[in-house]
């Protein structure tokens, strides 16, 4: 069988992805996935009630995976590792275990975790207007009925803006643009002359920063990156790697 995500993935059956649609942490393990060639099914998680993920147990944040074996997995990265472990996987792929997850791209995945993908949700959500234009996508899911979907956006935006300052002060952010560009820079001087910071190709790390950004691709700031003298011409390589793969 096929499906059709909320925001317009098809994929297969065998591995349920359960996110919201601009959480960083959720699609940087979509790209992941994608450059594995691994289908998935993304379902959309209410972020008022998260009723989605109550069967789980042990993690009640997203992203949540449940495999076809029933396993659920919790944590991006756990997520990941999974999947990579799972025979056949990345020699299917055509991806080398040792460069995709080298000491190097786990240390900047962890890096990603820490220090990048922390710093995109409080770029999006600093007024109540822009966490109204970040929820957006609520209205295009078909999980929502579009009563329901404006009733938790209207909601969802004033829980998010009023959060804000205490995300920042969670990861210790004074300004939160100073931060995301302080990330950006230290990325950037990582990649040097490189096409990928894992060199000729993408690793890990690669497809971690490039997923926070791609997807929130409806959202001022992903404009914003693609246009950065350095970050955008890279993100540009890796979305083209990832065509490739997807078209392959």
């Amino acid at each position: 069988a096929r499906s059709v995500s909320c925001c317009g993935r098809r994929s297969a059956e065998p591995l349920k992805l359960y996110q919201y649609a601009i959480c960083p942490f959720c699609n940087k393990t979509k790209a992941a996935l994608d450059f594995l060639k691994v289908p998935y099914e993304s379902v959309e998680v209410d972020p008022l009630t998260r009723s989605q993920i109550k069967f789980s147990k042990d993690y009640k944040k997203v992203p949540i995976a449940v495999f076809s074996d029933g396993t659920v997995v919790g944590d991006s990265t756990k997520i990941v590792d999974k999947v990579a472990g799972s025979e056949g996987t990345l020699k299917n792929a055509g991806v080398d275990a040792s460069h995709f997850l080298s000491d190097e791209a786990r240390k900047w995945n962890t890096w990603c975790d820490e220090k990048f993908a922390v710093c995109v949700y409080p770029n999006i959500t600093r007024s109540v207007s822009e966490c109204w234009t970040a929820l957006g996508y609520l209205q295009k899911c078909p999980e929502f009925s579009l009563p329901r979907a404006v009733a938790t956006r209207a909601v969802g935006a004033l829980g998010m803006a009023a959060a804000h300052g205490k995300i920042k002060k969670k990861y210790g952010m004074e300004n939160e643009r100073d931060a995301l560009f302080t990330a950006v820079d230290a990325w950037t001087a990582e990649l040097g002359s490189k096409a990928f910071r894992g060199g000729n190709q993408p690793d890990l790390s690669d497809l971690a920063v490039f997923g926070c950004i791609r997807g929130i691709s409806d959202l001022p700031l992903h404009a914003e990156m693609e246009a950065h003298q350095a970050f955008g011409p890279w993100f540009k390589r890796v979305a083209e790697v990832l065509e490739t793969k997807l078209g392959a």
